[in-house]
């Protein structure tokens, strides 16, 4: 890749020396890692099984990488939804192989993260305690088709998808289905959480009186499932509206990201982070340690 942040060894990029890797966040400060997979898993392959399978090769190397030094670097094992049968498969695997999380993208090719068909695996994930991770990748492949850039694709293809993500997680009932289940939404940025609310909560007034079935909506008023600690926001650590997403999710939902090593070059985010004079100091010690650690049970 062109890495623009700062260059690394090809053993600490690809975790082929994780030791490498424990040195270079010893040189950032970082103390814990966790540790997520490229974007590109998002559109894989269109088949099931093929991709069950790549998501399931990509655990075990992680897995088998991390765990010498499982003190320092977490992972998340990669959820394959569209092969149930591997999925269920996929999630025992992947706790026994020392995942602190699992991650999946915003939707499952062209079908919502709350299909009906995936019902079987949500079951067998719930039943872990694992915490879940939304991340931002070109899962829904149409957009792809509006994208002429990767400028394009980071605005369009791989953003939105957040949207459908909150619609299936908050507006399809899952989080009533799973009263245990956690999840994070990560690196789409903030600003988009306050447009998803807001849509939601406007038109689940106005749908409760108009739809027959009104089953079809959130359980609770959308505010309840936002501030019931259940749901995290991983935001930039330059954005103009942290302290808004803070008052609007709560202190202990706000997470930050170093994305190292990665051509983004968020090397310095927790510096930014300690620089801010609009975020309190137990805010930041929060943002930096508490709330990740408490979501990953790494405490």
């Amino acid at each position: 890749g062109d890495f623009s942040g700062e260059p690394q060894r090809i053993g600490v990029v690809d975790l082929s020396d994780p030791d490498a890797r424990i040195a270079a966040l010893d040189t950032m400060g970082i103390d814990v890692q966790m540790l997520f997979p490229s974007t590109s898993y998002a559109a894989m392959s269109t088949d099931p099984g093929l991709e069950a399978a790549l998501f399931r090769a990509y655990n075990r190397y992680v897995g088998g990488q991390c765990k010498a030094v499982a003190a320092r670097l977490k992972w998340a094992g990669l959820l394959p939804l569209r092969a149930p049968d591997q999925g269920i498969e996929a999630v025992a695997e992947m706790a026994a192989l020392g995942a602190s999380a699992a991650v999946v993208f915003g939707t499952a090719g062209e079908r919502m993260l709350s299909d009906p068909a995936f019902a079987p695996v949500w079951d067998a994930f719930a039943r872990t305690g694992l915490p879940l991770c939304i991340h931002m990748g070109m899962s829904y492949t149409p957009f792809e088709k509006l994208c002429h850039s990767i400028q394009d694709a980071n605005t369009i293809g791989k953003a939105l998808p957040a949207q459908l993500a909150f619609v299936a997680i908050v507006g399809h009932g899952m989080l009533d289905r799973y009263p245990d289940l956690r999840v994070a939404f990560l690196e789409f940025g903030g600003e988009w959480i306050f447009y998803a609310v807001g849509r939601m909560r406007h038109y689940a007034e106005v749908n409760r009186r108009r739809m027959a079935d009104p089953s079809m909506l959130p359980d609770a008023a959308v505010e309840d499932y936002i501030r019931s600690g259940r749901l995290y926001l991983a935001t930039e650590s330059s954005d103009a509206m942290l302290a808004d997403e803070l008052a609007l999710l709560g202190e202990e939902q706000i997470l930050y990201s170093s994305d190292f090593p990665h051509g983004e070059g968020r090397d310095e985010a927790a510096a930014e982070i300690v620089a801010r004079t609009d975020v309190s100091r137990d805010q930041k010690e929060k943002i930096l340690y508490r709330n990740a650690a408490r979501l990953f049970d790494a405490a």
